[in-house]
């Protein structure tokens, strides 16, 4: 299934007070959905970062300047043909007053805690709950950070060159196994380490974010719905990998993080180098 990558801008009335006020909501006037109610917002286009896209979606389709901007929901929904990838961030008006499109039957500001009275596009109920759920503008800029700390984190959880790697390639150096490539883009799934004349590609799994299926780890209780899609797509995208190698004639190998710790590394990498050696190089 595509992912359709977006970005919606919740647009809040009061910038100042213990409250943001009411939000400005946009009434659908196409497709099937037509008639339901929508945050304002746009495909994220290629080379654009989210918070651009924001920006210029919003300037496009409201005639307005929006000004600080905060990560504050992402949307991860299912539709039948695609799969919504939606980053949401609270902002407000710095310049203009929001016109109605020819794409749009009506553009309303509502009060945060009557948002559920208006009937949402699917994707959007998700936020509704999480701004009407706030109790005032700090509770709600409280979770804008957490959400900021949070994909901060994630950006910084470097693909390459990780602990568990860094150990794997240690112990296959001391076996006289050398000669592999990081981070193989010609092999399906970039491998972390893969040994092209042998056809043997490593993957080595962090069990937070691949679900490893031996020490079951679990889910964020705070926007579970994002986290839950999010897993899903990496384990489908694991999957897809290990299929399309074993189609090619690879020997794949999946190494989990806890694998790695000091009571099982020794065991978990004599089977790893057992399983390499026996993939003798191609002649």
């Amino acid at each position: 299934m595509r992912t359709v990558r977006v970005a919606a801008g919740i647009i809040c009335e009061n910038e100042d007070g213990e409250d943001v006020g009411r939000v400005l909501a946009v009434q659908r006037g196409y497709g099937d959905m037509k008639g339901m109610w929508e945050f304002p917002g746009g495909k994220v286009e290629r080379g654009e970062t989210a918070e651009e896209t924001c920006r210029r979606e919003l300037a496009e389709e409201l005639q307005v300047r929006i000004h600080n901007l905060r990560d504050f929901y992402t949307v991860e929904y299912d539709y039948p043909d695609f799969h919504l990838s939606m980053q949401c961030f609270l902002c407000s008006i710095e310049d203009g007053k929001p016109q109605k499109s020819d794409r749009q039957l009506e553009i309303r500001w509502v009060e945060r805690r009557s948002l559920a009275a208006l009937t949402w596009m699917p994707a959007d109920t998700g936020i509704v709950k999480a701004l009407a759920g706030a109790r005032d503008r700090k509770d709600l800029l409280s979770l804008a950070k957490r959400r900021h700390d949070s994909r901060h984190s994630m950006q910084g959880n470097k693909r390459k060159d990780t602990k568990p790697e860094l150990l794997v390639r240690q112990r296959l150096r001391a076996a006289g196994l050398t000669g592999y490539r990081l981070q193989w883009k010609k092999a399906p799934g970039r491998p972390d380490i893969a040994f092209p004349g042998r056809k043997v590609a490593i993957f080595v799994n962090g069990c937070f974010w691949h679900r490893c299926p031996h020490c079951n780890p679990s889910v964020p209780k705070r926007n579970t719905e994002f986290w839950e899609a999010k897993f899903r797509r990496n384990v489908e995208r694991d999957q897809r990998a290990l299929a399309e190698l074993a189609e090619l004639g690879w020997t794949a190998i999946t190494i989990w993080e806890c694998e790695l710790k000091r009571d099982r590394i020794d065991e978990t990498m004599m089977h790893v180098i057992e399983q390499v050696r026996a993939a003798a190089p191609r002649r």
